[in-house]
């Protein structure tokens, strides 16, 4: 049974079956992600595009940096018949600050890029019209408290690092839908991902364990790509130039294809944290998209469709008989 939910916001009106966000199994999920992919591609993949440009203005100079660095480390250890010489810390401080530097930049990206996207998929769900100006708004206000929740959960990566490796994918699974929490919820977010997590285990490992295999799966993909890029530029070119032109072309591969799997994961993800929180309590698309701030389209959704047909709009304030749980 679902626990009391606190009075005070409306009564989700709906059953999971009609939600264009909350769904009773795998195949549901599977159903309702793609379809949000399917109806909103282009507003998805403007917002990749805007992060893709974001990351190379932040990673090609990162990445082009740390390739000469590395390679003066290299000559800098040995000398010309073979012996160890002399470490310079020079090269080796300016790759640690380019290095915590660079992270710093890309997870700021990566924060803001995925909390607009959860807004613009939510809107996109529910068939609400597609605001980027206010999707970027929310993402402005609530990066800072996301990035602030991240730093406070590397200490959990580190724990499970050190206790193996699988241990660190359970951590990263737990914390995957995070970026959900702090959009439309705010408050205790890491707690609350540990919560939903575990409230229906075999529901939240199906559904994160897919998107943490499309992750890694592509991440895998664009990191062969950019090391074949890098090998042809090593045979056709020489020197600086060869390890200038491989990493900026690596980059922008790896870019381009994390950026494609996004629009993907990002809303399978969504409906991911939809299906757990509606396993923890009384849960629908309109709750959820109330908490980001947006507003619905004037009529119910279709049952199935994820898409509001004319009508009355659905009150938030009104009360409906409570839901049944939904099953796997």
């Amino acid at each position: 049974m679902y626990p009391n939910y606190p009075s005070g916001g409306y009564e989700p009106p709906f059953q999971h079956q009609a939600d264009p966000l909350v769904s009773p199994n795998y195949a549901g999920w599977w159903q309702r992600g793609t379809a949000i992919v399917r109806r909103g591609w282009q507003p998805l993949a403007l917002l990749q595009l805007i992060g893709l440009v974001l990351a190379l203005l932040v990673q090609t100079p990162v990445a082009v940096y740390l390739a000469l660095i590395q390679d003066d480390l290299n000559n800098s250890l040995t000398t010309s018949d073979g012996d160890l010489g002399q470490f310079d810390w020079g090269p080796f401080l300016g790759l640690m600050g380019f290095t915590a530097g660079g992270t710093l930049l890309g997870v700021i990206v990566t924060a803001m890029v995925t909390l607009a996207v959860v807004y613009v998929a939510a809107s996109i769900a529910i068939g609400a019209p597609v605001r980027l100006g206010e999707a970027l708004r929310l993402a402005l206000r609530r990066f800072l408290p996301l990035l602030g929740w991240q730093l406070l959960a590397l200490p959990i990566y580190f724990v499970g690092l050190c206790l193996c490796i699988l241990p660190v994918f359970y951590v990263w699974g737990v914390l995957a839908v995070l970026p959900m929490v702090v959009a439309a919820e705010r408050t205790n977010a890491i707690g609350r991902c540990f919560t939903l997590f575990h409230r229906d285990f075999g529901v939240a490992a199906g559904r994160i364990a897919t998107v943490l295999g499309l992750t890694i799966g592509g991440g895998i993909v664009g990191a062969l790509i950019g090391g074949i890029i890098q090998a042809v530029a090593s045979s056709a070119l020489s020197g600086d130039t060869a390890i200038i032109v491989g990493s900026i072309i690596s980059t922008l591969l790896s870019a381009v294809v994390g950026g494609a799997l996004a629009i993907l994961v990002a809303p399978l993800t969504l409906t991911a944290y939809a299906d757990m929180r509606a396993r923890v309590e009384p849960t629908n698309a309109l709750r959820i998209t109330q908490g980001l701030g947006i507003t619905p389209p004037a009529g119910p959704w279709s049952p199935g469709l994820g898409a509001f047909s004319h009508g009355k709009s659905p009150s938030v304030t009104t009360t409906s008989a409570s839901n049944s749980p939904p099953s796997r």
